[in-house]
């Protein structure tokens, strides 16, 4: 009878210890299973916070796509730089052309003007020891002697006057071949410079088209994405520029119009414009909702607005910035009419040197040449063009080049 008590008891204990394991087992699986649930929730949601345009594929880009990306980004910034170099080095010699027709001017001039003191010079010997005191004292009454002293005193004048301005010719002279020596030498450093940085992109090019001769078929269909989103930025880029360069030259014409009409030849120098007087293009959100950065990564020419803490963005209202005229409202769209590059966006001239750009909405409620206030919708977010999902991205430009527009949101 012990024997069986014993073994019954036994047999109780093993069945509650499976029991007790079993619960444990599957409190464990519970919570492993509740932790596996949050870090997805969590996964989920930076996948969400990310959504940029790293030409729709920022998940899909290997090792090599990610070096091609900032190689083209280095390359575009070579580019850049090699146009502007090229753009002083023009300037730079059509000044030094200037100056030197500038010069030829003045020398003749110079020459002129030394002929004629020289006959000033061979006209006073000629007359001997004839001093301006013995003409007045041979004049024949009072009346001849004030036309005689009127006559030195115009004589006098212009022989001072002849030396001041052959003086002044000389030191012009002097300082416009100054200049120019000055100017030869800037030329000479900016062609240095841009050989250089000629060099170096052939190298950059070189780099980069080994990396895409080793990508498989399907990378390099990503690659085209990346090339044709760099082009069309490279695009957008000198349209803007352009429309800088215009808004400048007329911005100055009116300021010489204007200072003319003063009796003020002089025109004033515009300070930079102030980074105050902006409001997010999203509302309610501030600089602390930025999902991507300006260049959060190579290539990212701007900010990002996407689902964060506050909520999604998809369909949000996007506004004006800035009160000013809409120079651009498209989409860019590839032959198939998919969407490309920045997809629907617009961009907008805020009169003082600034510009700002929305893109990848999924709506545009303004088009070219239209007036908006600050504050007025424009569009809606979306996803259009290179974007992993819904989000806007945000550009500020500053005389026609783009700068972090983090400083300008509140």
């Amino acid at each position: 009878m012990k024997i069986n008590i014993l073994q019954k008891i036994e047999y109780i204990t093993s069945i509650v210890l499976m029991i007790i394991l079993i619960s444990n087992g599957m409190i464990v699986y519970a919570s492993q299973k509740t932790d596996l649930q949050k870090n997805q929730s969590s996964i989920d949601k930076q996948i969400e916070e990310t959504n940029s345009e790293i030409a729709g594929v920022k998940s899909q880009m290997s090792d090599a796509l990610n070096q091609i990306s900032k190689y083209n980004s280095q390359i575009g910034t070579y580019e850049s730089e090699i146009g502007e170099l090229e753009s002083q080095i023009s300037t730079l010699q059509k000044q030094i052309t200037e100056k030197e027709t500038n010069i030829q001017e003045q020398e003749q001039k110079y020459e002129e003007q030394q002929e004629l003191l020289n006959k000033r010079l061979v006209a006073m010997y000629e007359s001997g020891t004839t001093s301006y005191l013995d003409m007045l004292l041979s004049s024949d009454g009072l009346a001849d002697f004030i036309s005689k002293y009127y006559l030195i005193e115009q004589l006098a004048e212009y022989d001072t006057e002849l030396l001041e301005s052959i003086e002044a010719t000389k030191v012009q002279i002097e300082n416009e071949k100054n200049t120019l020596e000055t100017s030869k030498t800037q030329i000479q450093t900016s062609k240095t410079q841009a050989e250089a940085k000629r060099n170096s992109l052939s190298v950059l090019v070189n780099e980069k088209n080994s990396l895409v001769g080793n990508l498989s078929e399907e990378e390099k269909a990503l690659q085209s994405q990346l090339e044709e989103f760099e082009q069309d930025k490279k695009e957008i880029q000198r349209q803007l520029a352009a429309i800088a360069a215009q808004e400048e030259a007329a911005r100055k014409a009116a300021e010489a119009k204007k200072n003319n009409s003063k009796g003020n030849s002089q025109a004033t120098t515009p300070s930079e414009p102030s980074k105050a007087g902006f409001i997010s293009p999203l509302s309610g959100r501030t600089r602390n909702d930025i999902t991507t950065g300006y260049y959060g990564y190579s290539g990212h020419t701007g900010i990002d607005f996407a689902r964060n803490s506050k909520g999604p963005v998809d369909g949000a209202p996007v506004l004006a910035a800035k009160g000013g005229k809409v120079i651009t409202s498209t989409a860019l769209k590839r032959a198939d009419g998919s969407y490309k590059s920045y997809g629907e966006y617009i961009v907008i001239s805020h009169g003082d040197g600034t510009m700002t750009l929305y893109a990848h909405m999924k709506k545009r409620n303004v088009g070219p040449g239209a007036q908006v206030s600050q504050g007025q919708v424009i569009g809606h977010v979306g996803s259009t063009g290179n974007s992993t999902g819904p989000h806007l991205h945000f550009e500020v430009w500053l005389n026609g080049k783009r700068v972090n527009p983090t400083q300008y949101i509140p």
